[in-house]
């Protein structure tokens, strides 16, 4: 009997054995984006959503020719599977907004994500406003450091460091601290993609930009007086963290960018 509506199938691994832990955050996403449509005022049942995990479906695995997990693959109403009916973990993201934009795609029924409150920010915010104020109290009259530049120059850095680092982009797509392969049980921290890249490698770019920055510094703020031995040390010592860490920088922009032709060091 020909089915007259569509199947979103997780196939994944989260037994502990199998050590996956992309599965258990992907799983997390997909039942997210599942309980969304389930509980919608605008539910219809034009697409279902389920899970099959190795385990427990190791025939269903070798019937599809799976080889890995997770996968997320759409079963249309009629007609054969598509290419596009295969969900691009690398390219798209793992966060359940990027899978109901691809479910939207292939079934043409919207589904808003509806995630459970969170109240870390609001706890986050509260302790900084309990700092702030105890600050203030504990500090009286005395406010002289609000006017100390170094202080806003510093935490200008930091902000810099996060934003140029990718750390929005990642938490909107919702990318993977890193990558294991399977095979080898190599773990990857930079991924080899330019439209796509790990938590763990934003603050690889985060650490090298601030290296690079203090390199900077060292040789603005050394003595100007050429015979002083730590004008040179200073000068020399920046130089080098600059050299060395934007070599660095370059390395692993060519590795995203396999035809960029530029290098420095390595």
């Amino acid at each position: 009997m020909p089915r007259n509506y569509s199947i979103v199938v997780m196939f994944t691994a989260l037994s502990p054995n199998r050590n996956c832990k992309i599965c258990k955050e992907v799983h997390t996403e997909y039942t997210t984006l599942a309980r969304s449509h389930r509980y919608s005022r605008s539910f219809n049942s034009d697409v279902f959503f389920t899970m099959v995990d190795y385990d427990g479906g190791a025939a269903i695995f070798q019937r599809l020719k799976l080889t890995s997990a997770p996968v997320i693959l759409h079963f249309p109403a009629s007609g054969k599977r598509k290419k596009e009916d295969k969900f691009d973990l690398e390219r798209r993201g793992i966060n359940a907004e990027a899978v109901s934009k691809w479910v939207k795609d292939r079934t043409d029924v919207s589904i808003e994500v509806i995630r459970p409150p969170n109240y870390t920010n609001a706890i986050l915010l509260g302790v900084f406003l309990f700092a702030v104020s105890g600050t203030l109290l504990i500090k009286g009259n005395s406010l002289d450091f609000l006017y100390k530049w170094k202080y806003w120059a510093i935490t200008s850095m930091f902000i810099m460091f996060a934003m140029t680092s990718g750390q929005m982009w990642l938490h909107i797509r919702g990318a993977p601290f890193a990558h294991v392969d399977r095979n080898t049980g190599r773990t990857s921290f930079i991924h080899g993609g330019s439209n796509m890249m790990f938590v763990a490698e934003s603050y690889i770019i985060a650490v090298v930009n601030g290296v690079i920055a203090f390199g900077f510094i060292l040789m603005a703020d050394a003595p100007k007086d050429p015979s002083n031995i730590n004008s040179k040390y200073m000068s020399y010592g920046g130089l080098a963290l600059v050299v060395v860490f934007f070599s660095i920088l370059l390395a692993i922009f060519r590795m995203k960018h396999r035809g960029y032709p530029y290098s420095l060091l390595f």
